[in-house]
């Protein structure tokens, strides 16, 4: 329910004039300019290949498993990672890049073969989504961005892919373009605000998913897997 604000003004220039900063609101909010960028220029002049193998190394540290493929290979190696991993239900988002790279007839021959292959429904109640997530062996994404300092996936949240799809079933499978490789979180979170200010409609909520889950609070040993998936692995995919 969308409520009223009442005395909005009145009640920030009384905190304003207390602060000692006047009772006029400001029209509008410079952004700073900072002496230096170090924000920006860590990685800054890295190619893309460079990019690529910093994103690698970083992955061994997180657990997650990298694998290099094109876009015609893609949805084959995927299917050799079901017959590595075990054979089970799948659930995708609803993105349409999984036709773009043909996923589409794979998942078709998954179905005929008797696997469950089910998508985070945009008509599909809460509840049914959920519920399909749980069941799930394998969840398939597509990620926005991906961080090579901190080998981390950048996702939102929308109809078409739902938060509890990136937690709930058993294997994590992150598609990565790897046009969409950037060196650090601010490159992302630059881009996304740029979005916005461009009249994309700002998503629900942003995921900064670095691998599987990890927790040492037991005796400080390690374990993967402990509050989500149990593996994650990258399928990067050479789109340039």
């Amino acid at each position: 329910m969308k409520g009223t604000i009442f005395h909005r003004d009145s009640f920030l220039a009384h905190i304003q004039q207390q602060l000692g900063k006047g009772s006029s609101a400001p029209t509008s909010i410079q952004r700073p300019v900072w002496k230096h960028q170090v924000n920006w220029e860590t990685s800054e002049f890295l190619s893309k290949e460079e990019l690529v193998e910093q994103l690698k190394k970083q992955c061994q540290q997180i657990h997650t498993r990298v694998l290099e493929t094109t876009p015609d290979e893609a949805p084959s190696l995927f299917r050799l990672l079901m017959t590595e991993y075990g054979e089970g239900s799948v659930m995708t988002s609803s993105d349409r890049r999984f036709s773009q790279y043909g996923f589409d007839a794979m998942l078709k021959g998954l179905q005929k073969e008797g696997i469950t292959v089910t998508s985070w429904g945009e008509d599909a109640t809460r509840d049914e989504n959920l519920r399909l997530a749980e069941q799930a062996k394998y969840a398939v994404v597509f990620s926005d961005y991906t961080l090579a300092e901190s080998g981390t996936v950048v996702l939102s949240s929308h109809h078409g892919q739902g938060r509890a799809l990136h937690f709930l079933p058993m294997m994590y499978i992150v598609c990565i373009e790897k046009s969409t490789i950037v060196p650090r979180m601010i490159h992302a979170v630059s881009a996304l605000h740029r979005s916005v200010e461009e009249g994309v409609r700002a998503k629900g909520a942003i995921h900064f998913i670095s691998g599987p889950s990890n927790s040492a609070d037991i005796e400080m040993n390690l374990v993967v897997g402990v509050h989500g998936p149990v593996r994650a692995v990258y399928l990067l995919i050479d789109d340039e």
